[in-house]
């Protein structure tokens, strides 16, 4: 409508997106753990298979793998496996993992991201496991209960490349036990971290 664009004003305006959709994802996080904490949070849990989940939260994830040149790794999952959750929900906890294993794994071909899942014994009734790990920048021993609380982020420093609101953990393991299960994380300095969803097997 006015004519054309420059180079420098597609920049400019590429930056003003970004920071756009940035705030989005900051007021976003804000206001749904507010709406967690008030108890006005609906689940319907359903049969949920867990290799469709896993697809669609890859196919959302990918643009973030690719702009950081990262690999994408799926260990398996056997695709009649289902979990009694709320699709949306889980979806959102799966993505928030993602994210969290992309933005603290180092630039580069050798970071990479596995997911993969897996039953926690031959038993019907049997708690199903997603896993995902990445080979990031780890979290130290005394940190990785804090790590759920809400607005705690490691590191602190007002240097940090990681940028976010400390919300999306205690968000995700909130509705990991809104579903009936939880989310368990481990990891070692250096070396990255893995982070479980255990959910009730369908």
């Amino acid at each position: 409508m006015r004519g054309p664009v420059s180079p420098e004003q597609l920049h400019d305006l590429g930056r003003i997106q970004k920071s756009q959709l940035h705030l989005l994802a900051l007021i976003n996080e804000v206001l749904n753990y507010a709406r967690l904490e008030s108890g006005t949070v609906r689940y319907e849990l359903a049969p949920v298979p867990v290799v469709d989940v896993l697809a669609d939260a890859e196919v959302l994830i990918a643009p973030q793998i690719v702009a950081r040149g990262l690999r994408y790794v799926f260990g398996g999952c056997d695709p009649a496996l289902r979990v009694l959750a709320d699709r949306d929900k889980l979806q959102q906890v799966l993505l928030n993992l993602l994210s969290n294993a992309v933005k603290f794994t180092p630039e580069g071909a050798a970071g990479s991201i596995e997911v993969s899942c897996d039953v926690a014994g031959e038993s019907p009734d049997a708690a199903v496991h997603i896993h995902v790990r990445d080979h990031g920048v780890g979290v130290p021993p005394d940190k990785l209960e804090s790590i759920f609380d809400p607005f705690v982020q490691v590191n602190t420093s007002l240097t940090r490349t990681a940028e976010g609101t400390g919300l999306g953990l205690a968000i995700s393991r909130d509705l990991a036990r809104g579903m009936e299960g939880d989310i368990v994380a481990e990891s070692e300095p250096g070396a990255g971290s893995a982070f479980t969803v255990v959910l009730k097997r369908a």
